[in-house]
């Protein structure tokens, strides 16, 4: 555990809070922000929580929750907002400036019937970046379809490069684009659809995880062994120019960015059959929330108001690299992602990741995606099986 209690020779005891904080993000990356704060406000004091995400991070929650010791502030995120929102762990903070700055994509995110629950000042969009000296040497171009990313992956593999670089439980990651942008696009309410047992995760989900187990799975362009790749596998295995293909983020992109600076990197988006991008990987990003029961509300408000300051605003994204949701703030995007970028802040494109639609169910049907996927890249189940165990699960965690 991290620390910031340096004390300054003016303020009494009395005076000084001290505010416990679980963070998404590192000490490293969130430092700039807590030296902002600490020399704005000496008297609040950021005892300093990190866990890892996704699953380290949910963990941690749950048994911080479940145990009473529920920090003074953290993070939610698309899966596990709804259940603690829904079991009153978080505060309303609708009457916060921060909240009152956020476009409206960032704050219904985090809203229940009328109320906010956390702020969340950017959004990540995602997709696939390649390796442009090997597309080059390949005379390679970045693919527009479903069909070219798969010549793409063959082409890669045929001259012995990993076709895509993927982590231990998100490499089913791949699918996304043509259930994105050939399905979901005409059915925007399917996850809720599938809650409400008006369709279920066969209807949708699964003729895509079929198209992509059969065109990237079977021929091993998504091969068995990334079931245990992890981060920084993931990140080094890309810079060092081992893989033509990365799915990934802006986060993900700092990080290759700092292995490799030199690395010339390209991006597009996952792309359906047809090429037309309505609906990008995505989402708004993970929320900062207070706990409804801190005896320190004022405090925490100062904090959660801090962050939203113009500058304090362009130090956040610095830190993450993502689009600004804020009103009146520009991001200062990555250049390879100033495209996509400019494409949602203009409200021409949509983003999506699944867990962000499962709402109180979101953390154990994505705890049993990243189950059920590993078994079908190993080949112990077929497809069939993997949506039947979706399915069960979501009937399990309804009972």
């Amino acid at each position: 555990m991290a620390s910031m209690m340096a004390t300054p020779a003016c303020a009494s005891s009395e005076e000084e809070t001290t505010l416990t904080f679980l963070s998404w993000y590192s000490q490293e990356n969130y430092q700039p922000i807590l030296d902002a704060f600490e020399k704005e406000h000496p008297e609040i004091h950021i005892d300093f929580q990190y866990a890892a995400p996704v699953q380290d991070y949910l963990e941690k929650m749950q048994v911080l929750t479940s145990t009473g010791e529920t920090p003074d502030l953290f993070y939610i995120a698309a899966e596990n907002k709804s259940e603690l929102i829904d079991n009153g762990f978080c505060a309303d903070i609708s009457d916060t400036d921060a909240v009152g700055k956020l476009v409206d994509a960032n704050k219904n995110t985090y809203t229940v019937d009328g109320k906010t629950y956390g702020y969340a000042p950017t959004t990540w969009v995602g997709g696939f970046f390649y390796n442009k000296d090997i597309f080059s040497k390949l005379g390679l171009e970045a693919p527009k379809t479903w069909d070219e990313l798969v010549s793409v992956c063959k082409t890669l593999q045929d001259n012995g490069t990993r076709p895509i670089i993927e982590r231990g439980e998100w490499f089913w990651d791949s699918f996304l684009g043509p259930f994105m942008n050939d399905y979901l696009v005409d059915d925007p309410d399917y996850h809720q659809e599938v809650i409400d047992g008006e369709k279920t995760f066969a209807d949708g989900w699964g003729p895509y995880i079929q198209k992509w187990y059969d065109d990237l799975v079977k021929p091993g362009y998504v091969g068995q062994d990334l079931a245990s790749v992890s981060s920084q596998e993931f990140f080094s295995e890309f810079a060092t120019g081992q893989a033509g293909l990365l799915a990934g983020h802006a986060g993900h992109l700092k990080e290759i960015q700092k292995l490799n600076p030199e690395f010339e990197i390209g991006f597009f988006p996952m792309p359906g059959t047809t090429g037309d991008i309505k609906v990008a990987y995505g989402a708004v990003d993970c929320a900062v929330a207070i706990n409804a029961e801190t005896e320190k509300m004022d405090a925490a408000k100062t904090f959660l108001n801090f962050l939203a300051q113009d500058d304090i605003v362009q130090l956040y994204q610095k830190m993450n690299g993502y689009v600004i949701g804020m009103n009146g703030v520009k991001s200062d995007v990555d250049p390879i992602l100033a495209d996509i970028s400019e494409q949602y802040a203009a409200g021409n494109l949509d983003v999506y990741i699944p867990q962000g639609n499962w709402g109180p169910y979101g953390t154990g049907l994505q705890q049993q995606l990243i189950a059920s996927s590993q078994e079908l890249l190993l080949g112990d189940i077929d497809v069939d099986t993997m949506i039947q165990e979706m399915q069960d699960k979501l009937d399990e965690l309804k009972e």
